[in-house]
């Protein structure tokens, strides 16, 4: 059986596969989520703009791409961990108390989560205080990925986040003015000046489905508070991030959006089909805009978890 981590893995290099075969110099990134397909092509030296608007997914692309050369230190990394696992009076984020109703965190992990986030805080760079925030972001991730029976196998939080920083992306300057930003999508893209864009929609049950899970408690933990949750929310109301009920509903949000990114050159469309939508309703969609130039196909339901996944070219 694969793991999650594999199953994306094979997902993002058949993203690249293809955008490796596009002709663009300049590539706008609406939907960003997790920004490694943003990484890769800024070694390929893109110009890339990543938008998204968790700041979660900003926070790590700012520390990814934006990013053209800082790294964080042996004395940041000194700093962030001082005294993570002090209980202090009350907790800072008080929502954190809740991870605790997960079996694999405990009442000195919601510690230690809260203790590196006012620590981070006060690291002056802003690339460097992004990165040590994406490495304790991957350390929750990997705290997550234990469940009560596998609970014993897992390392201490600081000495999993000192791995992670010991085995850190690399961090290059490529001679471009790659950007990062934390706006709606429909803004951002009706405003991206680029030669590409490479867009995977948004499920349709929106943010309201992420806000429980690890990606929720990523927001959660970035921000400091979970306060920011309703208002963005009820921000994406008729439009792409909303929870849609109807196919109809969700297709009419991808062509407003797609009303928006008709000034961009060629657009490169992921969707992954999960039985909601197909990939013909969706070609449907697009060409209401422009001809679909190619379509590559992978199928992953070889694996668990894996669905049939398409990328339209217009």
């Amino acid at each position: 059986m694969l793991s999650n981590n594999t199953i994306n893995r094979r997902w993002l290099g058949f993203e690249l596969s293809v955008l490796r075969r596009l002709k663009y110099q300049t590539i706008a990134i609406p939907f960003s989520g997790q920004p490694d397909l943003d990484w890769y092509l800024k070694f390929w030296g893109k110009q890339v703009l990543s938008n998204d608007i968790c700041q979660w997914a900003w926070s790590v692309s700012r520390a990814l791409v934006e990013n053209q050369g800082e790294t964080l230190t042996e004395e940041d990394v000194s700093f962030a961990l001082s005294e993570a696992y002090v209980p202090r009076r009350r907790l800072n984020n008080q929502a954190l108390g809740r991870l605790t109703e997960h079996p694999q965190i405990s009442d000195i992990d919601v510690v230690w989560f809260d203790n590196l986030w006012l620590n981070i805080q006060q690291i002056e760079n802003e690339y460097r205080r992004a990165l040590a925030a994406m490495h304790v972001l991957r350390t929750l991730d990997y705290a997550f990925s234990f469940d009560a029976r596998t609970i014993d196998l897992r390392r201490p939080l600081s000495e999993v986040f000192i791995n992670l920083w010991s085995c850190q992306w690399n961090i290059i300057n490529n001679d471009q003015a790659n950007y990062s930003v934390n706006r709606d999508a429909h803004e951002f893209i009706r405003g991206a000046r680029s030669d590409l864009m490479f867009a995977r929609f948004p499920r349709p049950e929106g943010l309201s489905g992420l806000r429980h899970g690890i990606v929720g408690w990523r927001e959660t933990w970035v921000r400091g508070s979970e306060d920011a949750w309703d208002m963005l929310i009820a921000g994406q109301r008729g439009r792409l991030g909303d929870d849609v009920m109807s196919k109809e509903h969700y297709l009419q949000l991808v062509s407003n959006f797609l009303l928006r990114a008709k000034h961009i050159p060629k657009w490169a469309i992921s969707h992954t089909e999960d039985g909601f939508i197909s990939a013909g309703e969706m070609a449907d969609v697009i060409r209401q805009f422009r001809k679909i130039e190619i379509t590559y196909n992978k199928d992953f339901s070889d694996v668990v978890g894996g669905r049939n996944t398409f990328i339209f070219v217009a």
